[in-house]
């Protein structure tokens, strides 16, 4: 058993695989709705199941929701497309409509199982200190709300594995270059991601800054070779997620009159179909009402537990079943906290974000009078540029832009305090918080004996704090 936890390979495959048990478990205990607008997601797969070959308008009334006047059908259906092809292979056996609920949730625990197998390979590349890499990839795969988004019908889960297989792509360049090898799997990255949720389309847009400044800037070949591998293999990268992704809007300019995001269709499908009170028009937003962002950051819904920043993060540890079921609270604080600290530990490796290598000369200067000081010039000089530097940059940027982006859709459209809409920066946060725990143990603790049993009792205890919620809160609530 000790040689088997010792070979990082099978170290990995337990990792995945208990991660996989959770979520399978998880879909299969519950009924409906397990998440978040479930049953109006479900409907989508429904339709793809009941109509092979067809796909549906966002305002068909087989998947509109009556209450809100709109369906899942205006935004990126590849996730329930999935769903419904392990529907029709479960109605070989059955056509129970609990077998083929479950069926359909496969395909988010699968999404979910292979972001879960992208993390281990990110975290083997990414980390020199194996327990550096190894809390890595424990933060991110056995977050709760990570596990959450392979229990139940949603397209959050094939968002998080295109960001996976981005990212991997991203790690793979700092250590092999853009070979074609990488350049395909960036653009299958890229691709998935256009066909899975909006709110990760920041991915494309950093992957696209990281893919231009490294080739531009990051090769030390001449110019005009850099511009010839830029635009050869910016356009292959470009055709590819095209071929794979550029169906979908231009099925949505034709059907909704040049709106290829379908958004605006949403609204006036919600404007003609809600019911009075849900109507856009007359919906309070937190624009609408004239607040400032502190007053929207700071507000408390009756029904909520705490204001909007806090409930933001702590749904995004976790929250589960229909924004109902919560974490302990006392274990909701310790897990921010512990991020937290992670984070400010971030400020000790700002160097690192500087996108250009440096080299100090310093020259000495005799005073002419022996007595008087010596004067000592400094001399910075700017060299090729860092591709690591790069890196952190973009994923920064691929954390924050998440953000922004919930936090323009909650103040201008629909004020909701729900983390799973910041899911997408899960990788570069817990990126970020292991390399920022990384530069305070360097600068506290000097012994690397200690430093290694911190990173082994932080994942241990991160696992058992998934273990415990799941055991404890998830498996009673959905089985009562």
């Amino acid at each position: 058993m000790k040689k088997f936890f010792k070979n990082e390979k099978y170290l990995g495959l337990a990792l995945v695989g208990l991660a996989f048990l959770i979520m399978f478990i998880w879909a299969m205990i519950g009924s409906m709705p397990t998440g978040p607008d479930e049953g109006m997601r479900y409907q989508v797969a429904q339709y793809l199941y009941k109509n092979p070959g067809k796909l549906p308008r966002g305002e068909d009334e087989a998947i509109r929701n009556s209450r809100w006047g709109i369906s899942y059908g205006f935004s990126p259906i590849l996730s329930y497309m999935v769903s419904a092809v392990f529907m029709w292979i479960t109605k070989i056996f059955t056509t129970e409509k609990l077998a083929l609920l479950r069926a359909a949730r496969m395909a988010d625990v699968l999404f979910m199982t292979a972001a879960s197998w992208l993390v281990i390979r990110i975290g083997r590349r990414l980390f020199q200190d194996k327990g550096q890499r190894w809390m890595f990839c424990v933060l991110v795969i056995f977050l709760p709300e990570f596990l959450f988004m392979g229990a139940y019908v949603n397209t959050d889960s094939l968002s998080l594995l295109s960001c996976a297989i981005i990212l991997f792509a991203w790690v793979r360049y700092l250590d092999e270059g853009w070979t074609w090898k990488n350049c395909i799997l960036l653009a299958a990255g890229m691709g998935i991601c256009f066909l899975s949720y909006y709110n990760a389309y920041g991915w494309i847009l950093w992957s696209a800054f990281f893919f231009c400044v490294t080739v531009l800037f990051c090769s030390g070949k001449p110019w005009k070779e850099r511009w010839k591998f830029l635009f050869g293999r910016g356009f292959a990268i470009g055709g590819i997620t095209f071929a794979l992704a550029g169906w979908w809007f231009i099925r949505n300019y034709f059907l909704y009159d040049g709106d290829i995001l379908g958004r605006k269709a949403s609204d006036l499908c919600a404007e003609k179909y809600a019911w009075p009170d849900f109507k856009p028009s007359v919906r309070m937003t937190p624009k609408k009402l004239g607040w400032s962002y502190k007053d929207f950051f700071l507000y408390q819904d009756p029904g909520w537990q705490h204001n909007w920043v806090i409930s933001v993060l702590y749904s995004f540890v976790g929250t589960f079943g229909v924004f109902d079921i919560f974490m302990n609270e006392n274990m909701s604080r310790a897990y921010v906290l512990f991020l937290t600290v992670g984070v400010l530990g971030v400020t000790l490796m700002l160097r690192e974000f500087y996108w250009k290598n440096t080299e100090v000369s310093v020259t000495h200067m005799r005073a002419a009078a022996p007595k008087k000081p010596v004067k000592i010039k400094t001399i910075t000089h700017y060299r090729e540029w860092n591709k690591t530097g790069v890196f952190n940059l973009a994923m920064a940027g691929a954390m924050v832009t998440p953000v922004l982006l919930f936090i323009s859709y909650a103040y201008n459209s629909d004020n909701q305090a729900q983390g799973r809409y910041i899911l997408s920066a899960v990788f570069p946060l817990m990126y970020f918080v292991t390399k920022g725990y990384g530069k305070l143990l360097e600068k506290f603790i000097k012994k690397e004996e200690l430093r290694k049993w911190f990173y082994l009792i932080a994942a241990i205890l991160w696992i058992a704090g998934a273990l415990i919620t799941f055991t404890t809160l998830i498996i009673p609530n959905y089985l009562g």
